[in-house]
């Protein structure tokens, strides 16, 4: 038997995992072969660890002294913890598998059983995977949605008949954006596309003008109407004098709360590296404000931080860090309020700002190799060191949903991270 993980001498520990009396392989990456007797073992299973700054031990021991066998597993960036808790069960997410793997996704109730589905992007289109309620098997597999070179889906009622739609951009010849309107069942119909030429990256959806239909706008620079029925007019430029290397990132808020929504756009291309903040200008243009702060990151969000009513900006960190955040005054302008400190790993530029524990306070999430680093919230944007949870090997991308039959009101989200290894891991927010 080949046994994953195993690349350097004492990486690998031999115990009784799950309590049956026979002995079970486990490897410093994190992966266990249980033992069925005659000297035979069972196909490995993964259990996510740190392991981005690469692995070379692992320790068995009852860290709890309650009769079951844990396993620690050492590395540069980290040391990982699998808690047993029983029968072979060690701590990890539920995996729903997705043929060809999955990068991103967008969260909404698809079929109208007032439980939150998700629609990802895979190798050969998109699947949307139904909200079951249940914490053991969170999503049933529903449509796919054959689309070469999809990207990531965006969610958004494009043609105002109270059910909500995807956007999905496809890299081809040239690019485009294809428009799904749902059929309120799970199921979606191809409406039409718009030509993206040379675009792709990153969309987000706004009423830009104010006449109660959908826009979009790209990190592409392309800007374009919605006729009110999933279709679009062409797509214009929006920012007159674009950096040479083009913007790797956008975001939409109502920056200067004037009711009006606007743009913020990253550039993580040398020698730029900065934080682009256009205004709408109310008469279907932006005015670009002057900015004097810099940060390498893919994908900026806007957010409340500190509850003044204002947008701030969480960028993803570099260099180990997990998040970069700027306060925003209102009129368009930003600044520095905290660099989050992480594990070397963490700050690939995926985000995400939710509560997580309930109280109120917005927690930023960050993406590392395979492990989520979380920072909860204390108030006025501060922010307490990070605790880290092992997501699947490959994630892309992270989401909240409230998928395991919670009343909203609880607010306790889950957190879901698409995987690139063939499924999506769900972490069950077990706060009490």
């Amino acid at each position: 038997m080949n046994l994953p993980g195993v690349g350097s001498k004492g990486g690998l520990a031999i115990g009784d995992i799950n309590g049956d009396g026979l002995p079970d392989l486990v490897s410093d990456g994190g992966y266990v072969a249980y033992g069925i007797g005659g000297g035979y073992f069972s196909r490995p299973v993964s259990y996510p660890i740190e392991g981005g700054g690469g692995v070379w031990n692992v320790a068995l021991a009852d860290l709890r002294k309650i009769g079951r066998t844990d396993i620690v597993t050492g590395g540069y960036d980290a040391v990982s913890v699998l808690l047993n808790e029983g029968k072979g069960v060690l701590e990890d997410g539920i995996r729903t598998s997705v043929a060809g793997g999955a990068s991103c996704g967008a969260a909404a109730d698809f079929n109208g059983d007032g439980k939150p589905d998700l629609a990802v992007n895979t190798s050969s289109g998109i699947s949307i995977l139904l909200g079951t309620g249940k914490a053991a098997t969170p999503f049933t597999a529903g449509t796919t949605i054959a689309l070469a070179g999809a990207g990531c889906p965006v969610v958004g009622d494009l043609n105002g008949d109270g059910i909500p739609d995807l956007l999905v951009g496809a890299n081809g010849s040239p690019n485009a954006l294809y428009t799904y309107l749902g059929n309120g069942d799970g199921t979606f119909t191809l409406k039409g596309s718009t030509a993206t030429p040379n675009s792709g990256g990153y969309v987000v959806l706004a009423d830009f003008n104010h006449d109660g239909k959908l826009d979009f706008a790209t990190s592409g620079n392309l800007l374009a109407l919605g006729n009110g029925d999933g279709t679009f007019q062409a797509p214009l430029a929006f920012v007159t004098n674009p950096p040479s290397t083009g913007f790797s990132g956008i975001a939409v808020g109502d920056i200067n709360n004037d009711g009006w929504p606007d743009l913020v756009l990253t550039n993580a291309g040398i020698p730029y590296n900065n934080v682009f903040v256009v205004l709408n200008n109310q008469h279907g243009g932006f005015t670009q404000v002057p900015t004097t702060f810099g940060a390498l990151s893919d994908q900026p969000i806007l957010v409340d931080l500190n509850g003044d009513g204002k947008l701030d900006l969480v960028l993803g960190g570099a260099g180990g860090s997990g998040a970069v955040l700027y306060l925003g005054d209102g009129a368009g302008g930003f600044t520095l309020q905290a660099t989050l400190p992480g594990l070397l790993g963490a700050g690939n530029g995926v985000n995400c700002v939710a509560d997580v524990n309930g109280d109120g306070i917005p927690d930023v999430l960050a993406l590392g190799s395979d492990t989520l680093y979380v920072y909860l919230g204390h108030g006025g944007a501060t922010y307490a060191a990070p605790f880290s949870i092992g997501t699947g090997p490959s994630p892309g991308g992270i989401l909240t949903e409230n998928l395991h039959g919670q009343l909203p009101t609880a607010g306790l989200p889950d957190i879901v991270a698409p995987d690139l290894s063939g499924a999506v891991v769900t972490l069950l927010n077990l706060t009490k």
